[in-house]
């Protein structure tokens, strides 16, 4: 007899231990790989979380910038507002934005003498009509103007619709004398904004002023 023929148990187990360290050395390889590319691909997920977050953030600061910022087509700064960034915590209200846009429109839309395009008379807030339309013709020209809703063809239909409608009402709403600046009441009775500040006297009804009247 041969010696393979007298110990083959011992050869098998041989070959079996060899087959499994192969195996466990390919295993091991493989776990190695495999960590590797699970470090490379956690780098990336915080490469692109990082991206993500700074992208964020400048269109955040875009929008902001784009706010209030006037469109390309207008040539001069536009008067101030209590919706502007620089001006939102002093505390404005939206009459303090009328009150700039008629002072811009005075010194922007003055047109030669004797035309309608006259300038808004000082005494707008006692004319309670005119004060109304100004605050529309205001609040649309800074849509039509202002930041991301500007859009030209808005901004050309105020010119060509809104102001040239608006300065042909005025003398519906004032006296002649008044776009000469010596107001005269007409109309409507002025009457306190709901931006003016309470005062006792605005608060009293008839019954607590008669009362007063009659304690006296």
């Amino acid at each position: 007899m041969t010696d393979d023929e007298l110990s083959p148990e011992p050869r098998r187990d041989d070959q079996a231990a060899r087959l499994r360290g192969g195996a466990e050395e390919q295993i091991s390889a493989l776990m190695e790989v495999t960590g590797g590319l699970a470090s490379k691909v956690n780098t990336l997920a915080r490469r692109l979380d990082t991206l993500d977050n700074s992208n964020s953030a400048d269109t955040s600061d875009k929008a902001d910038e784009s706010h209030d910022q006037p469109a390309a087509w207008v040539v001069f700064t536009p008067p101030a507002a209590a919706e502007d960034r620089q001006h939102a915590l002093e505390g404005h209200t939206p009459e303090w934005t009328l009150e700039n846009f008629v002072a811009w429109f005075n010194a922007t839309y003055l047109g030669l003498p004797g035309s309608p395009a006259i300038p808004i008379p000082g005494c707008w807030r006692e004319h309670p009509g005119l004060a109304m339309e100004i605050g529309s013709l205001a609040y649309s020209w800074r849509r039509a103007n202002i930041g991301p809703t500007a859009n030209v063809r808005d901004a050309q239909y105020w010119h060509h619709t809104w102001r040239p409608g608006f300065t042909a009402r005025l003398g519906n709403w004032v006296h002649p004398h008044c776009t000469d600046g010596r107001h005269r009441p007409t109309g409507a009775p002025t009457r306190p904004t709901r931006f003016a500040p309470a005062t006792t006297s605005q608060d009293e009804t008839p019954e607590t002023k008669t009362g007063k009247e009659e304690t006296s």
